[in-house]
């Protein structure tokens, strides 16, 4: 497999890009999925592919702006979950370049263990949710490593390494103008519940990691990025409070879910426990109760239940790591 081909032109000048998103208007919800679209006047690329159910809201989007498919220089993909990457082979049989972590590379040329993984956790709603994922034709499909560069005409990106949410994650780094850039932030800046502050954080099994989490956020600290372009939620500023908010609501779902184990609620119980507790922190950021099952849907909750109770058991001395 090519190592990665974006298109290179080290003599072009950066230029200021145009950032947009496209709203893939997920299940009917607006601001659920975005892809986010990155051109210069003659080079376009996406970050996201989004899911599979999504490709026909991607190109009316890309339409709006005057753009087809086949028009993309690449698809970068910030990490190989459903929501995120289902499209890509969709794109890639249309002729778009995908870029993604190593890791998770030969998971959309054979994306069988990446569908079973899913299915594990959604059941029967699988079609409904994700809709079509095919596999992505091998040459079409580009490993990206950390601190690789990728630069499309004046488009010029890095990858950084970003795990805790998922090992296979990169967030994508884009300069804007005058040394500055911005960071588009896949899943390890969390969600938000668009139109409010509120974050919504997804622990998905078989590799949420509470303390890899945590070191991801200490490296989004440290970058010259001025926002955070999310895949779910629009854009937060770089030096706000998202980080520290979502480092701490991270520690606490962690210790909550610890805690009720411990009291032994299993099943509904804890599921119900779960959720009001959430619903309480959504209410007092101004989300309603209707809003709030739109975006943290059952299928959502009982994922992070999941994968928290599965990193906890991993920490217990007689469970194997």
């Amino acid at each position: 497999m090519d190592p990665g081909r974006p298109s290179l032109d080290e003599g072009t000048k950066a230029l200021t890009p145009t950032i947009v998103p496209i709203d893939l208007q997920y299940l009917g919800l607006s601001g659920a999925i975005a892809s986010w679209l990155c051109r210069d006047g003659e080079h376009a690329v996406i970050i996201e592919a989004g899911p599979g159910r999504s490709i026909g809201e991607l190109e009316s989007g890309l339409s709006e702006h005057g753009l087809a498919v086949e028009d993309l220089d690449a698809c970068l993909v910030t990490h190989i979950h459903l929501d995120h990457a289902g499209a890509a082979g969709h794109l890639a049989e249309r002729g778009v370049p995908i870029h993604v972590h190593e890791f998770g590379a030969k998971h959309l040329i054979d994306p069988s263990k990446l569908l079973a993984s899913a299915t594990r956790i959604y059941g029967a709603a699988m079609d409904t949710l994700w809709g079509e994922t095919v596999p992505a034709p091998e040459h079409m499909v580009h490993s990206v490593v950390d601190d690789q560069r990728l630069q499309f005409g004046p488009l010029r990106f890095r990858a950084v390494e970003t795990p805790g949410h998922a090992r296979h994650h990169h967030v994508f780094e884009l300069e804007v103008e005058d040394g500055s850039t911005v960071c588009f932030a896949g899943d390890a800046a969390a969600m938000l519940i668009p139109g409010s502050d509120y974050i919504s954080i997804p622990t998905p099994p078989p590799e949420f990691n509470l303390p890899v989490w945590l070191e991801t956020i200490e490296i989004l600290r440290t970058g010259n990025w001025t926002r955070f372009h999310l895949t779910h939620g629009g854009t937060v500023d770089a030096d706000g409070d998202h980080l520290d908010r979502l480092a701490t609501k991270l520690q606490q779902q962690v210790e909550w879910i610890r805690e009720w184990e411990m009291e032994g609620l299993e099943g509904l119980d804890l599921h119900s426990r779960y959720r009001e507790a959430l619903l309480v922190e959504a209410k007092a950021a101004g989300v309603s109760e209707q809003k709030f099952d739109s975006f943290a849907s059952e299928h959502l909750l009982g994922m992070n239940i999941s994968g928290i109770r599965r990193w906890l058991g991993q920490q217990k001395p007689d469970s194997p790591s």
